[in-house]
């Protein structure tokens, strides 16, 4: 890699990092994953890990629907702990772990591009993901995606270079040894942030298969440290840190079979959602022809990618909940670099004396498709700053007086039923779950209601008061939310 190209990099990462910061907002939406992830790291500096196990357990087991699981991997959490030791309750410093995490992801996508494209196609692809306002406009969430992102693709990329030392041993052993270590490093780290990041393991898998399969040879003990690496750390985390994930599986109570069909539809559009502030809907199909040629001409030579991308939508076209891209964030990577590999066979089908013209032609669409998302995510970015970076949903003054008043006016012993019952229970240290079904009010103490989301969690405020078997005692209302104590008849 030369000089200029690293320069060019490390601009375009600078960059992306300012206008990541300039995005973020001192608030959160009411989606309250976050409150799971600051209260487990909460739990890791107080030493009280398995009674945050416990606690978030009476939650997911008592709401109508499970919010979600008992307890996350530990891995997100242990980032965020430093963070809170720093700053306290702070969002925009629990945020800045997105800014600091998508530029190591830069540069790791710009390490795995260069494994199939040059240095300047590799940059071009890094602009276009730099600057993507999807992407970006992500960072304002306090929840393990970002991260998650960057692990699994230092993952992948470790993953290629560990198989193709092994395979040419073109390093000394001691070397491969390191880099096996740091490929079951990366592929842990991926499955402590995220469980789902265990299919790192596929690649691998395969690529040692493929490595295998015609040589019927292969130096075991290289081969084998990064899966030995994975072992002893995953055990060793399971011994430090409590089990919750085991209550995934009740998410599956509501799966339905006759979803399967609606998920593989919605999963195979859902990338399109990457372009959609400027023409996702034609932009997408566009880059997925050429996605296809690349997988026609070059697809045993990217399988262990194709294998992972494949395994990851289906993981989540079987799974009964759906979060938007989010959950496909890995994968958005490996197909821009199927789109470019699949431009560049084109091209190099064209007779001679066109193929530098549709060469050209190829850079300027990507760079274009740079400085259009550039475009958009700083006028993003100058309207956030023009608007004081807004203070929302939980953190905002009106949810903070209901949450004071929670805090202050109930005995420590009570539990509320509100629609966002980890986010409550972070600011209030109060018990709670949410449901939709009058049956459930009994179990609760106290019943706060938002007078903006309707049924959305809740029981809706104009049916709640007619619920059969409780009386409802009005004893706090602001603008925004009601609160009533829970009386059995």
């Amino acid at each position: 890699m030369n000089k200029k190209a690293l320069a060019a990099l490390a601009l375009v990462v600078l960059l992306s990092g300012a206008i990541s910061f300039s995005l973020l907002t001192r608030g959160h939406s009411w989606l309250d994953d976050f409150a799971s992830y600051v209260m487990q790291a909460k739990s890791i500096l107080d030493g009280t890990m398995d009674e945050f196990v416990r606690r978030n357990a009476f939650t997911v087991t008592g709401s109508s629907y499970p919010p979600g699981p008992a307890a996350y991997p530990w891995g997100f959490p242990l980032l965020l702990a430093p963070v809170y030791t720093v700053f306290g309750m702070h969002a925009l410093a629990f945020k800045l772990l997105n800014t600091l995490f998508y530029a190591l992801f830069l540069l790791a996508f710009f390490a795995l591009a260069r494994t199939r494209l040059g240095n300047i196609e590799s940059l071009l692809l890094a602009m276009a993901l730099a600057f993507n306002p999807a992407l970006l406009l992500a960072h304002d969430y306090i929840i393990s995606d970002i991260p998650f992102l960057f692990f699994c693709t230092l993952g992948l990329f470790l993953i290629k270079k560990f198989i193709k030392s092994t395979d040419l041993y073109s390093l000394k052993e001691t070397n491969i040894l390191w880099l096996g270590l740091a490929t079951g490093s990366a592929i842990f780290a991926g499955a402590f942030i995220r469980t789902n990041g265990i299919l790192l393991l596929i690649p691998l898998v395969l690529g040692h298969f493929l490595q295998f399969w015609p040589q019927r040879r292969l130096d075991w003990k290289p081969a084998l440290t990064p899966y030995l690496t994975f072992g002893v750390l995953f055990a060793a985390q399971a011994l430090l840190f409590p089990n919750g994930q085991d209550s995934y599986l009740s998410h599956f109570s509501m799966f339905n079979p006759a979803r399967l069909w609606d998920n593989f539809i919605y999963y195979l559009w859902l990338p399109s959602w990457m372009f959609r502030e400027f023409g996702g809907e034609l932009l997408y199909p566009f880059l997925m022809v050429f996605v296809l040629v690349s997988i026609a001409q070059h697809g045993k030579r990217h399988l262990p990618l194709h294998v992972y991308s494949l395994s990851t939508v289906t993981l989540y076209i079987l799974w009964p909940e759906r979060q938007g891209l989010r959950f496909i964030y890995p994968v958005l990577p490996l197909l821009l670099i199927f789109a470019f590999d699949g431009m560049k066979l084109l091209v190099e089908r064209l007779k001679p004396n066109w193929q530098k013209p549709a060469g050209a032609a190829v850079a300027t669409f990507w760079l274009l498709l740079a400085v259009v998302s550039l475009g958009v995510s700083a006028a993003a970015a100058r309207d956030n700053l023009s608007a004081g970076r807004a203070i929302n949903g939980p953190f905002d003054p009106v949810s903070g007086e209901m949450f004071e008043f929670l805090r202050e006016k109930t005995p420590p012993e009570s539990v509320i039923v509100f629609f966002r019952p980890r986010a409550l229970r972070l600011f209030t240290d109060r018990d709670a779950f949410m449901t939709e079904r009058c049956a459930d009010l009994p179990k609760g103490d106290y019943l706060a209601l938002s007078k903006k989301v309707d049924d959305n969690g809740q029981i809706p405020p104009g049916e709640a008061t007619a619920c059969p078997q409780v009386t409802l005692e009005q004893v706090y209302s602001n603008r925004r939310f009601v609160v009533y104590r829970i009386n059995l008849k």
